[in-house]
């Protein structure tokens, strides 16, 4: 088990990681001729930066970002030392950081939180424009 498998885990139920594992085995198949089409949720940081980049003209809307960003990511796979390295620096630039630190069961405990705020409220949602004809 990975170590991002051992986070979720400590965030959500195992019923409900158990049903998302199972509605993945479902779709595999089908998925893998014909695509999958799904709802993203994108946290507050990163949905600004997928707006200002399609604001931009970078890219034609989010879900063209979100099949970007995936095709970059399932290309890292490849390359297990790279992912690994990208992952160090990330740590030593947080380890670096000088701003505040928080102890781990109070961070758990207020992304736990957060969780559960935004399942109490609907993030904006966008719309896909019709081609025009």
């Amino acid at each position: 088990m990975s170590d991002l498998e051992i986070q979720q885990d400590d965030l959500y139920p195992p019923e409900y990681r158990a049903a998302q594992k199972a509605q993945a085995t479902a779709l595999k198949a089908e998925a893998s001729d014909h695509g999958l089409r799904m709802e993203t949720y994108l946290v507050p940081s990163i949905a600004e930066w997928v707006l200002t980049q399609v604001e931009r003209g970078r890219f034609l809307d989010p879900s063209e970002a979100v099949f970007a960003a995936m095709q970059v990511f399932t290309e890292l796979d490849a390359y297990p030392d790279l992912h690994e390295e990208l992952f160090r620096r990330e740590i030593n630039k947080r380890l670096n950081d000088d701003g505040p630190t928080i102890p781990g069961d109070e961070a758990l405990a207020g992304l736990k939180e957060r969780i559960k705020r935004r399942a109490e409220r609907e993030p904006p949602t966008w719309v896909k424009v019709p081609y025009p004809s």
